[in-house]
């Protein structure tokens, strides 16, 4: 046992034996390939698309900030997005963003990091850093971005500037969790000095407190920006259930909330929590970074068990801290330990072997992604519908009606055409998640609109239908997600589409629910 934790040290949790150049140019080389396939064959959906949409609305960034209030999300990434396309004027902005952003964090960790050669590809070779921050174009990756970026700075700028402030307030605007964060980073910092110089006012301390305060007034921006949501559908619904017990289950197993995403909600809820708990005892050594560890655990899974559900995205912002504490603290965690207390040198033996186990899970769900790209999964068909309207002139100014209507929402990245929102009963391509808009819909709606638009258009009219009309049950009520809206079709509504409409396409499954039939209303 002991020999094959020496060899796992030996492998895993060392310096970089050397600092040659060419095998970390090789490591991103290869990195940049594999990330380059994904993206040339990755499809834009709603999700990222929305983003872009919001960014580039108002005749100015102002303008834009007072329409993105109560979206759900800070200003960081829109601000992003909105400049590179006053720069460069195309959509494509959108997954460049990204990838400079994921870029940026490769290079970090490869050159800058203590960390030796087998853990960093480890870590490159994930879900997060191979596919979800850098191929899906969302605002999570800046997260990663930024903690590293902490982490690389922190030893030289701990006790003086103010570069670890702006860090954390950037950090603070990039999503709540990011918030979270760098909460739980000023926890560190604090105990980190308290440790060093004990319980007195010094120098160090007063840096500390201006950092911190910047650092705030950021959580306070991200705050007024977020709230009062507009899309109160994604709450939580507490009708039926207690907050308090929830809270309360969440704090003792995490692995139940959406932190179990980390393990592709495959492991059990208790398994999940014995992992997110044990990698942080590698921290041990570090004491001031295990507590912020533990606290920053506890709060993101507080967070996802209260307020709102989250991904795995939301949760690899967590990962991403943690590894951005045992950078901090790598000469301490790699030390051999001179203590003779057993559970002193175990415990830590235990967080190494946890830590490893995450980021193993990880890298297989990396590899997963590649499978995805190499077979053709795609996350939507928006880049179908795309290349069937360019291959048919008369579609050129068609206007596209869906049900539900949020499926339109990725088409402005591969489509000109107007986009009409049903529910809302006008143009546009942001769809509003509110249960005070609550509307149960149904195809008989559908229909009548379609033909208000091609009389008041005189343009074609195209009908995105998710819901396939020869297999779903007439008269059934079928719930479109979030406690939100309701569809549903009588036999003789299906009757009357199909005589009204002519099926251009069908589409193939994705790996969400943006796949959908093609109708041209007659």
């Amino acid at each position: 046992m002991t020999r094959s934790l020496h060899i796992l040290d030996q492998w895993w949790f060392a310096p970089k034996r050397d600092r040659r150049s060419w095998p970390d140019l090789l490591l991103l080389a290869g990195w940049v390939a594999l990330v380059g396939f994904q993206i040339g064959r990755h499809v834009m959906w709603r999700d990222e698309v929305r983003a872009l949409t919001i960014a580039l609305n108002g005749d100015d960034p102002v303008a834009m900030l007072r329409g993105l209030h109560g979206e759900g999300h800070p200003a960081l990434w829109y601000l992003l997005l909105r400049g590179a396309h006053a720069v460069f004027d195309r959509v494509e902005v959108l997954p460049a963003v990204a990838f400079v952003v994921g870029l940026l964090t490769v290079a970090l960790l490869i050159f800058r990091s203590p960390f030796p050669r087998p853990l960093i590809l480890l870590l490159i070779t994930g879900h997060a850093l191979l596919f979800e921050y850098v191929v899906m174009a969302r605002n999570y990756g800046i997260s990663a971005l930024l903690l590293f970026a902490i982490a690389a700075c922190y030893r030289a700028h701990r006790d003086r500037g103010l570069l670890l402030g702006a860090l954390l307030f950037l950090l603070a605007n990039t999503n709540v969790v990011g918030a979270i964060m760098a909460g739980a980073f000023l926890l560190f910092w604090l105990l980190d000095l308290l440790d060093t110089d004990g319980w007195r006012w010094s120098p160090q301390l007063a840096n500390f407190a201006i950092n911190a305060t910047i650092a705030t007034i950021g959580v306070v921006i991200c705050a007024v920006t977020m709230l009062p949501t507009y899309n109160d559908a994604a709450a939580r619904d507490w009708s039926h259930e207690s907050p308090l017990a929830a809270a309360i289950l969440a704090l003792v197993n995490p692995g139940a909330t959406s932190l179990g995403a980390l393990f592709a909600n495959l492991l059990p809820g208790v398994a999940g929590s014995a992992l997110l708990f044990g990698a942080t005892l590698g921290l041990l050594p570090r004491r001031p970074a295990f507590l912020a560890a533990i606290a920053a655990l506890l709060l993101t899974s507080l967070f996802f068990a209260v307020a709102a559900n989250g991904a795995y995205r939301h949760a690899a912002v967590w990962l991403s801290f943690l590894i951005a504490l045992y950078w901090i603290g790598w000469s301490k965690v790699t030390a051999p330990s001179v203590s003779r207390a057993w559970l002193d040198r175990r415990l830590p033996a235990i967080g190494r072997v946890s830590l490893l186990l995450v980021l193993a899970i990880q890298t297989a769900a990396g590899i997963n992604d590649l499978r995805n790209a190499v077979t053709g999964v795609v996350a939507s068909r928006s880049a179908d519908l795309g290349r069937l309207i360019a291959s048919r002139a008369d579609l050129a100014n068609a206007v596209i009606l869906s049900e539900p209507e949020w499926l339109v929402e990725a088409l402005p990245y591969y489509v000109k055409n107007p986009l009409y929102l049903a529910r809302d009963h006008k143009f546009g391509s942001v769809v509003i998640f509110s249960r005070k808009g609550k509307m149960d819909g149904d195809l008989g709606e559908t229909l009548r609109l379609a033909r208000e638009l091609r009389d008041t258009s005189r343009a074609p009219v195209i009908i995105l239908l998710a819901y396939r009309l020869n297999e779903i049950t007439p008269d059934r009520i079928y719930d479109e997600g979030k406690d939100w809206r309701t569809f549903r079709a009588s036999a003789a509504q299906i009757r009357d589409f199909r005589e009204a409409t002519t099926m251009l396409r069908r589409f193939g499954p994705a790996k969400t629910d943006e796949s959908f039939d093609v109708y041209l209303l007659n």
